[in-house]
Formats: C-alpha cells, sequence, structure tokens
C-alpha cells in the first residue's frame, strides 16, 4: 500500500482502537513519499488528520550527539506521568532504540563538523555572535537529518544511556575515523556502563529481544512486533498459550495438534498417553485462565447473581426494581389527585363528545368482539350522564381512563387515553393540572413505552406476564436497538440503589453471556463468542454500558481469545505428515521378523525428542512489561441517560 490516504477507507483502521490505528499507521507511513519526504510540521498535521497523537521529538534544540540524551545516570525510567506507558509504545520503543542510538553517534559526529563549517562559511567575522548562529543553525540542520526518538520507551532507555556516557572521554577519536569503526565499541563500553541502571526498568524487554526469534510462515517483517503485541495480549489477561498460538506457527500448532491427539508416530502408545494428557491439562488450564477473565469482569460490574443458569434470578431483579419504581410514581400522583379531589377541584364538567364520536366510528363487531373496551367506555359515559348534557365531571373522567388502563393489548386503548388527556386540558385548579402533568409523565416513562410496558404487562386475559422472568435478559439487552434498551436501563439507573443493582445484574450477566457463547460446547467456540460481541459493540451497546474504557477491555480479552482458540489453516486434522523413516521403524516394530534394536532404540530417541518439544511448547515465556492497569468494569454507567 504506497498511499496513506487509503487506509482512511480501510474497515481495518476505520473500526481499531487508537493503538492499532497507530501501528498500522506507522507501518504504512515510510511507504508514502508524501509523508517521508515531508518536514516535522507537515508530518505532524498529516498525523492529526489521521486522528493520532502527535509524537515530540524528545530532542531539545540546541544539543547534538549522544549528549543530547537529558537523563542522568541511573535515572528512573518507570514513567512518572498519570498516563501508563501504551503496549505498543513499549514495544515500538524496544525496536526504534538501536536506530536512535546509532543516530545519536552519527549526529555527535556531524553536528560539530556542520557548525564548524558554518562558521568559516559565514560572513561575518569568526567569533562574532553572527557567526556563531550560523554555526549553531548548520549544526541544527546536520541533526535533523538523524533519526530521533518518538515512544517514551526508547526516550527513557536512551535517557539512562546517555547519562551513562557522560564518563566517556570527550573525543570520539579523529576525524578521519569512520562511523562504522566507532559505533561498535561506543555501543559496546555504553552497555557496560548503563546496564546496572536499565536492567532494573527494562528487563523484561531486555529479555524478549535476546531470545531467539521463531522461524514464522507467512509472515513479513512486522512478525516480531506482532509477536510481542500479542503476547503483550496474553499477558495482560494471564492466558497461557502455546508456542505455536504465540508465534502463529502453522508447523508448531500441527505438533501440538498431534500430540493433543495422540497421534505422535515412532513413541509407544504409553507415551502417546502420557504426553496427550499433559497437552490437554495445558489445555485446561487454558480455559479456566479465559473463564477466570469473564468472572473477574463479572464481579467488577458489581453483579452478584447474574450466571448463565441464574436468568430467571436475575429476570426477578430487574423487574421487582421496576414494578416498585412504577409503584411509587403512581403513588404519588394519586397523592396530588387526592389533594385535588378533597379541593373540589374534580367536580368541574367537561364535555365527552369527542370520545363518544370516536366509540362511534367503530363497526358493532369491533366493538362488541374485536375490542370490547370501546362498548365498554361507552356504557360508563352513559352511566355518569344520565341527563345526557353531553359532560361527566374531571372525577368521572379520570376514573375511566383507570378503567382503560387496566386492559392490555386493545388497539383503540392509545387513542382513547389520549382523547381523555385533551379533555382534561385546562379544567379544574392547579392542584387537578399538579396531578395531570405527574400522571402524564408517569405514562411517558412506563405505559407508552412498549420495551417498559410489556415487562410490567401481562397477557390480554390472562394472568401470565407478556415478558418471561427467565426472558427478562434477553428482551432488555439482545432483543431491539440501543434506544429500546436505553428505556428500560435509564429507569433502573435513576431507581435508587435497587436500580442500580438491577442494572449491575444485567451488565454482569452481558459478560456471562459471552463466556457461555465461548464455552457451552465441548470446544471453544470463537465463533460465537465473536458474533454476539459484534452484535452488542455495532449497536453501541458495549460502549453503553461499559464506557470506551471497559468497551475496549472486553475487545482486547477477545483478541487475546482468538490467538489461543483460532488455529492457523491446515493446524487441525491435517494428514499426518510424519517422516518415512519413522513410518518405516513403526511397520518394522510390528512386522513378524523382529530386527534387534529398532524398539528400543527408535521408541527411545524419538520419546526424548517429542518429550523435549512438548516442554518448549508449553513454556511460557518471561513477562514482557510491567503489569498495566487493569480497567475497572465496577461504575462504568458513563452517565448516559
Amino acid at each position: 500500500m504506497a498511499d496513506l490516504a487509503a487506509i482512511l477507507k480501510d474497515p481495518n483502521y476505520v473500526n481499531a482502537n487508537p493503538a492499532t490505528k497507530q501501528a498500522i499507521f506507522d507501518k504504512f507511513a515510510p511507504q508514502d513519499p508524501n509523508f517521508a519526504n515531508a518536514n516535522s510540521e507537515t508530518q505532524l498535521a498529516i498525523r492529526s488528520k489521521f486522528g493520532l497523537t502527535p509524537v515530540d521529538s524528545g530532542i531539545p534544540e540546541g544539543r547534538s550527539g549522544v549528549s543530547q540524551i537529558p537523563t542522568e545516570a541511573g535515572a528512573n525510567l518507570t514513567p512518572t506521568g498519570s498516563e501508563p506507558v501504551s503496549m505498543r509504545d513499549r514495544i515500538m520503543g524496544v525496536i526504534e532504540t538501536p536506530a536512535a542510538l546509532v543516530g545519536g553517534l552519527a549526529g555527535g559526529i556531524a553536528a560539530p563538523i556542520a557548525g564548524m563549517y558554518g562558521q568559516l562559511s559565514s560572513p561575518a567575522p569568526q567569533g562574532s555572535p553572527a557567526a556563531m548562529a550560523a554555526g549553531e543553525a548548520m549544526a541544527a540542520k546536520a541533526r535533523a537529518q538523524f533519526y530521533q526518538p518518538r515512544t517514551e520507551t526508547a526516550k527513557q532507555i536512551l535517557g539512562a544511556v546517555g547519562g551513562a556516557m557522560e564518563g566517556l572521554p570527550p573525543t570520539l577519536g579523529g576525524v578521519g575515523t569512520s562511523l562504522n569503526a566507532l559505533v561498535a565499541p561506543t555501543v559496546q563500553q555504553a552497555g557496560a556502563m548503563v546496564r546496572p541502571a536499565v536492567s532494573q526498568a527494562v528487563a523484561p524487554v531486555r529479555n524478549a529481544l535476546t531470545r531467539k526469534q521463531p522461524d514464522m510462515v507467512g509472515m513479513g517483517a512486522a512478525s516480531t512486533a506482532e509477536d510481542l503485541m500479542r503476547q503483550q495480549r496474553l499477558e495482560q489477561f494471564g492466558i497461557r498459550a502455546t508456542a505455536g498460538e504465540r508465534e502463529r506457527n502453522l508447523q508448531k500448532q500441527q505438533f501440538e495438534s498431534e500430540v493433543q491427539r495422540g497421534a505422535v508416530t515412532g513413541i509407544s502408545e504409553d507415551a502417546k498417553v502420557a504426553l496427550s494428557e499433559q497437552m490437554r491439562r495445558f489445555e485446561a488450564g487454558k480455559r479456566q485462565d479465559i473463564v477466570r477473565n469473564f468472572e473477574r469482569m463479572t464481579a467488577e460490574t458489581g453483579a452478584e447473581v447474574a450466571d448463565p443458569t441464574q436468568l430467571r434470578a436475575v429476570g426477578k431483579i430487574v423487574d421487582k426494581a421496576l414494578n416498585d419504581e412504577y409503584t411509587k410514581k403512581f403513588d404519588a400522583y394519586k397523592a396530588l389527585y387526592a389533594k385535588a379531589d378533597s379541593a373540589g377541584e374534580t367536580l368541574q364538567p367537561v364535555s365527552y363528545q369527542s370520545l363518544l364520536d370516536y366509540i362511534n366510528t367503530k363497526t358493532p363487531t369491533a366493538r362488541g368482539k374485536l375490542d370490547p373496551i370501546l362498548d365498554s367506555v361507552a356504557e360508563s359515559l352513559a352511566m355518569n350522564d344520565p341527563s345526557k348534557t353531553g359532560t361527566i365531571t374531571v372525577r368521572a373522567l379520570e376514573d375511566i381512563y383507570q378503567q382503560i388502563g387496566k386492559v392490555k393489548g386493545s388497539p383503540s386503548a392509545p387513542e382513547m387515553k389520549q382523547l381523555i388527556t385533551q379533555m382534561g386540558e385546562g379544567a379544574g385548579g392547579e392542584l387537578y393540572q399538579a396531578a395531570r402533568a405527574s400522571r402524564k409523565q408517569l405514562a411517558k416513562e412506563f405505559e407508552d413505552v412498549s420495551r417498559v410496558d410489556k415487562l410490567l404487562g401481562t397477557k390480554a386475559g390472562y394472568a401470565d406476564r407478556r415478558v418471561a422472568l427467565d426472558d427478562v435478559f434477553k428482551h432488555v439487552v439482545l432483543d431491539g436497538s440501543l434506544e429500546e434498551m436505553r428505556t428500560v436501563t435509564t429507569l433502573l439507573k435513576k431507581a435508587g440503589p435497587e436500580g442500580r443493582k438491577a442494572y449491575a445484574e444485567l451488565q454482569g450477566q452481558t459478560i456471562q453471556q459471552m463466556k457461555e457463547m465461548l464455552t457451552k460446547g465441548d470446544q471453544m467456540s470463537f465463533k460465537n463468542l465473536n458474533t454476539l460481541i459484534n452484535q452488542l459493540d455495532n449497536e453501541g451497546k458495549l460502549d453503553y454500558m461499559y464506557g470506551k474504557a471497559g468497551r475496549d477491555q472486553i475487545l482486547d480479552l477477545r483478541d487475546a481469545i482468538k490467538d489461543v482458540v483460532v488455529k492457523e489453516p491446515g493446524a487441525v486434522n491435517y494428514p499426518n505428515t510424519a517422516g518415512v523413516v519413522l513410518r518405516g521403524l513403526e511397520i518394522l516394530q510390528k512386522s513378524p521378523i523382529k530386527i534387534p534394536g529398532t524398539q528400543t532404540a527408535a521408541e527411545f530417541a524419538r520419546t526424548r525428542q517429542v518429550k523435549k518439544q512438548v516442554e518448549k511448547s508449553l513454556e511460557q515465556p518471561n513477562q514482557l512489561a510491567p503489569p498495566q492497569n487493569r480497567i475497572q468494569l465496577n461504575n462504568m454507567m458513563t452517565g448516559r441517560p
């Protein structure tokens, strides 16, 4: 990809988190001449256009060579800022440190020479302020030509190196000495002096660099950084992985699959069983590592009941919180209405003609059989107006409103309730109008909202709930849009401690649903997990329920699970391709004619080899970096209504 602009439309970039966007940009930016050949100001502008944080060069103006490194020898390399150093910054810092160190050494040689030339070529008298300024300008241009550290990690490591090298001789050699001759001994001497200061802070990173990098299958030059990022993910969540999984190495994954299936050739049946059980125990431990993360996240939401087997219990908690909130607001409305009634404000007559006209638009069949509430309301109007004046009291009108509200599933009920609301506009006094406003708000929050009304209501003509308690979580979180979910969760968030507890159970149950999708079968199903997470994320529900930080943690855990669950194509259920010699030995071992030594020698050598390979596959590497601050999912109710 030669054009940086192309990645702006790539969904892999658009939908990535900030760290991944930075990694993608840094991979392709050097390939685009519009970026690579631009000055620093233009490069900063390009980064800003891509939504990336500008990168500080880290080199103060006016300093040169190794002396540009600002940190004193033995300085503490632990970040002092409030923000933790990102995983990508640590990895890329390790990768760019050698280039920055060599660039600093080269700059230390070139800058003084350029400064001297600038003074000599200046028309101003030698030694004058103008000549010195010209020399410094030329030296600054020379320094700018060499690689500068961009990440915090590289700056910290080089800071320690710079402090240590203050003890070096003031000159690096004659002008005629080549840079290549200087770099090796200088770096070697610097390493010996700075090692005690650096080792404590960056030892895990150094361990990663000194380990032999595995041979990659089908991967490019960026494989080392990708391996480090994968390893960081796994260590962040404490998930063990085989060598084949960490390195995405097809051959190693095939070997690990053979061992687990007991299909390794050239060893005894007992050895096959023992190694297969060892691999299966490792896989069981990996599964426990993953499940432990889901349980931790569930606990961090504050949920206490949430579990795939406790859907009914969670439904009861949500149902109780909603019903209690509805009852509280209904009682408040009734109290206001009682005050208005006691003050005589409900005795004022109002016309009911508009309601009667609506009822008369319906056919006798609809009124008598399909929607009986129509005839029931007409009869109530007649009973409250025996003199046929065309008016009834506000009190009688409120009674009819309550009568309609008790009927569920009537297609005419919403329209009739709306007509009654219009008939009462301006009637009575201030007390009655306050009661009406309270009643209107109650209907707006509970009765006129389908998601909420179904949770509180029963089936028409039955005592059964319209939404079973076992289906409450599905009804609120999984079914419907984000806006529909918000109609329920907003009420819970405002319903005091009991409501917030119910919302926490919904958050926890969502995490448990992810665990269930992954682990409900004998084999973990990343496809099911990924489908659920993508559904929730595409609808904006992850961000709404857990905040941006919580969402990112869930997506990172998903990626870590993918690292260990999804194998390379051909790694599982492939034809066994053991060597011809080993297969020949097995044939000889089973043949009627025995050749002395074939059984024990072949099995001994092969078993020893396989055991070592298994040990290597299951060996967990040293931790690459200090533990990151773990995002807490509790109190992730983002303030959004």
